[in-house]
């Protein structure tokens, strides 16, 4: 069956699967416990679901509640990163009326429901569709969780997805008859293409968003942890394998390697996920791979520990490499050879799945990206992670989570199979929401995940202010009033989400003459470390491009902060930057509503008569 790992395992008591979050132990009894930097999605691939979150045993926060059922265990950090708990004060939100669907791999396998209501972290009305396989770490519990926090009155659903990836497909179909307005999941199946549109999931994926549902999917835990070339075969033996083959040259025509040095630390579970681009036989019609490649594990000492060599040939462009690292070294040698096929494939990808891996090669971590299958769809949204305690709205220093997967991802064929004249990048990921947040569940809930159902709790935020929100906008207004981070954009898209932006511009959409509450305004983000611009809600009043508005009371925190004025990046309506904000200014400020909503220049106000030489256009 095909291949998953629960994002959020690192062990596999039941066949492999993958979650989109962190891989972690189903069975050390903790949900979880891995370090954020050994997390990774779990996905599945050729059958076993993966699970992408996962907690860290890296320090419980000492600010999160105790589990207790008198007592919610649910940590706030999450909700505050995204500016939630602001949001739903200012503009009278819950989420009433926006029922959102779940998709994990259990929900109350383990028991543990019922104290969550008395507690207060879940409702009484969870309606489970599908209940997970045993083995279960009730993962989708710890992700209703963080969605309630944020939209407390939010309808809850969940279906496993651990089940088959048909039964995945049927359930976001289930989801969305069931009345879901938003989906999340945070599963993906290793046998999910890198190269190509389409298969069962993405397919109902499309489906359901076509049909209005917003559908959030946790981008993935591997990072940067993949390898992806050009196929530059040659003829070399290899110990332990007869038959006629090419090669990949890891080398240079000059110094040939036959083998790529991979670091495997004792006791780790590893898949590797190869594809090539060649189109899949299972999607679309009249097309298959034409030509196969297998992959050989050896020891330091050339013996082969794991194999993956199924003739592929006419069939799907992909093999699954599993291997337990049981001895003390952990020094290793990956080969990748043609089988099946005396023409090799052009291009080809693996990412390794499971913590405690090293790729010993300058160009790891180089190209497209591990973002695959369907967090790959078009109109579905893509969610990376940042620790909450690194969001700059809570004083971070804005860096994503090591393990957060990077885009963009590429598409070579079309969804019949048909190669295209040149390549697409995905576009994912397509921004980040907080994870490293306590339930009672995992603590802390590390992962993709864990960022995903903070996505999609902001989503219903969003479509209780605005009912007729369509997906496709939903995805634009999220994209354009997120923060940006530090580091590298393939990793955190379009940045931290901001639900109070989010929903003002959702509701100006339908009403362009809405005015939103103050209170959502001129959120104060101290942070030095982090260049950049203040995050504010919302203009107070609508205002034409280039004229200021006078926030004094929005940035009343500003002057209490001694430390401010190095915090903030000052520019000009004609892009002049500001290189003292405070002097000879003042200490009243002004707001820029050049772009709507969203991150916006902060500008002292002129004393009257004043005239800057740099003639900005500020007047009154």
């Amino acid at each position: 069956m095909p291949l998953f790992l629960p994002r959020g395992l690192t062990t596999l008591p039941m066949p492999l699967l993958v979650a989109g979050g962190l891989m972690v132990a189903a069975s050390d009894g903790v949900g979880g416990g891995l370090e954020p930097a050994d997390t990774g999605n779990t996905t599945p691939d050729s059958g076993e679901p993966d699970s992408t979150d996962s907690d860290s045993a890296t320090g419980l926060d000492p600010r999160a509640a105790v589990t207790t059922p008198s007592t919610n265990p649910v940590g706030t950090f999450g909700d505050r990163a995204v500016l939630a708990n602001i949001a739903r004060s200012a503009f009278s939100l819950t989420g009433a009326g926006v029922t959102i669907g779940i998709l994990s791999d259990s929900f109350n396998l383990r028991g543990g429901y019922a104290a969550d209501i008395i507690s207060g972290a879940l409702p009484t009305n969870i309606s489970v569709l599908s209940e997970g396989p045993a083995g279960g770490t009730d993962e989708g519990r710890a992700m209703a969780q963080l969605v309630h926090q944020i939209a407390p009155d939010a309808k809850l659903m969940f279906y496993s997805a651990f089940h088959s990836e048909a039964d995945f497909a049927n359930g976001i179909t289930a989801l969305s008859a069931a009345g879901a307005n938003v989906i999340v999941d945070d599963v993906t199946y290793l046998d999910e293409p890198f190269f190509q549109p389409g298969g069962t999931i993405a397919d109902a994926v499309a489906n359901v968003v076509a049909g209005g549902v917003s559908y959030f999917t946790a981008a993935s835990n591997e990072g940067s942890n993949y390898y992806e070339s050009t196929f530059n075969g040659f003829t070399a033996p290899l110990p332990g394998l007869g038959g006629s083959y090419q090669t990949m040259n890891f080398g240079t025509p000059a110094a040939p390697l036959a083998t790529q040095s991979i670091a495997i630390t004792p006791g780790a579970a590893i898949s590797i996920d190869l594809q090539w681009d060649q189109p899949f036989a299972s999607i679309g019609s009249g097309h298959a791979s034409a030509n196969s490649l297998a992959m050989a594990l050896y020891d330091d000492n050339n013996h082969i520990v794991a194999t993956a060599s199924i003739n592929r040939t006419n069939g799907d462009p992909v093999q699954v490499l599993r291997f337990t690292n049981n001895g003390t070294a952990s020094a290793f040698h990956l080969a990748i050879v043609t089988n099946g096929s005396s023409v090799a494939p052009h291009l080809f990808k693996y990412i390794v799945y499971g913590a405690g891996v090293t790729i010993n090669d300058a160009n790891a971590g180089k190209g497209s990206g591990t973002v695959i299958g369907h967090a790959l769809t078009d109109g579905a949204d893509s969610v990376g992670a940042i620790a909450a305690l690194n969001a700059p709205t809570l004083g971070g220093n804005g860096v994503p989570e090591p393990f957060s997967a990077y885009g963009p991802g590429v598409l070579m064929f079309d969804a019949n199979g048909d190669r295209i004249a040149a390549p697409i990048a995905g576009r994912k990921v397509d921004f980040v929401a907080p994870d490293g947040v306590a339930t009672s569940v995992l603590n802390p809930f590390y992962g993709t995940s864990a960022a995903a159902p903070h996505a999609a709790g902001v989503a219903a935020l969003m479509l209780q202010a605005d009912p007729g929100l369509p997906p496709a906008e939903m995805m634009i207004i999220l994209e354009q009033t997120a923060l940006p981070l530090a580091g590298s954009s393939a990793q955190w898209g379009a940045g931290l989400i901001q639900a109070p932006p989010a929903i003002a511009r959702a509701i100006e959409l339908r009403d362009p003459t809405y005015v939103p509450p103050a209170a959502a305004f001129g959120t104060a983000i101290p942070n030095p470390d982090v260049p950049g611009w203040i995050v504010v809600a919302a203009a107070p009043q609508p205002v034409s491009a280039g004229q200021p508005t006078p926030v004094q009371s929005a940035l009343a925190a500003l002057d209490r902060d001694p430390t401010a004025a190095g915090d903030f990046t000052v520019t000009f309506d004609d892009g002049t930057p500001a290189t003292d904000p405070l002097m000879p200014l003042g200490t009243t400020y002004a707001l820029l509503a050049n772009a709507g909503a969203g991150p916006m220049a902060i500008l002292p106000d002129p004393p009257s008569g004043y005239l800057p030489d740099w003639q900005h256009p500020l007047t009154g």
